[in-house]
């Protein structure tokens, strides 16, 4: 309150409301107002080829049961608005809408990609789940960073989707180029029965999502945009690598990592019994 800011970066807004209320504490002191988003506001992902220009919901549908679906459309909804918000209070020629993927990387709290670098460090059989051509796609938190720090000095304003790899890429071969990340001997067993997952309760492993009527697209989003503007990644086995040291290092606690890794009903857990059993089914 009562300062001037060249450039604002807001990564808080989980609520419309909040960032009304941001848009009008600050709206007459500062110069470049960067909004976090995300590739949510296409849910749900029924095209492929998901460019910043497609139409999103503003509003939640009538007669929503299930509960998991009712809270992925609020999420997205809500994003939204809040671009919507942004761009009502800052005006186009000075907002900047960031719309990344799933993103990981050193200091991530959410644990949504940390089976595959503790997975990996340990070798041996590694469960691939999903079909041949199930596409992935993910960001190393600290590119999608360094791009809004870029778009923010440029001044260039618009909506951008935050997504890499920078070429299409399915499951298999997100795990088959980053299996020798770490120096251990593991072998990739590909399990690809959609009804075998759902029986062993697995429906994602992030980066991998099970595919269905209201996630075909959620890995199918367009970077073009944004690679022409600036969009760079870094190697994916040095930000497996790089997370994987920091999540052993002491900015961890020993708590903090058992209560992943020792999660009863995870798939870093139950991964043995899990490749048995489909071993048994396909013999």
């Amino acid at each position: 309150e009562n300062r001037k800011w060249d450039i604002i970066i807001d990564n808080s807004g989980r609520k419309v409301e909040w960032t009304t209320k941001t848009a009008q504490l600050l709206k007459d002191n500062f110069g470049v107002y960067v909004y976090t988003s995300s590739t949510g506001v296409y849910f749900p992902y029924k095209t492929d080829d998901i460019k910043e220009t497609q139409q999103v919901l503003l509003k939640m549908p009538d007669a929503l049961e299930d509960e998991m679906l009712k809270m992925e459309y609020e999420y997205g909804i809500m994003k939204a608005n809040s671009e919507q918000e942004t761009i009502k209070a800052f005006g186009k020629k000075r907002s900047i809408l960031v719309r990344p993927t799933y993103m990981f990387g050193p200091g991530d709290k959410t644990d949504r990609f940390m089976h595959w670098p503790i997975r990996l460090a340990k070798g041996g059989e590694i469960l691939v789940p999903g079909k041949t051509d199930d596409p992935v796609q993910y960001i190393d938190v600290r590119d999608v960073a360094e791009f809004m720090i870029r778009l923010a000095e440029q001044k260039a304003f618009g909506t951008y989707n935050a997504v890499g790899p920078t070429k299409n890429e399915t499951m298999l071969e997100f795990v088959t180029k980053t299996k020798d990340t770490f120096k251990v001997d593991n072998t990739l067993v590909q399990i690809d029965d959609y009804d075998f997952l759902k029986e062993n309760k697995i429906y994602y492993i992030v980066p991998w999502i099970m595919q269905d009527e209201y996630n075909y697209g959620s890995a199918r989003v367009s970077n073009t945009f944004s690679i022409k503007n600036g969009l760079t990644f870094r190697g994916t086995k040095t930000s497996i690598k790089e997370t994987h040291n920091w999540w052993y290092s002491d900015n961890l606690t020993d708590d903090r990592r058992a209560k992943f890794e020792q999660k009863a009903n995870s798939v870093l857990v139950r991964e043995k019994e899990i490749i048995e059993a489909w071993k048994k089914r396909e013999s």
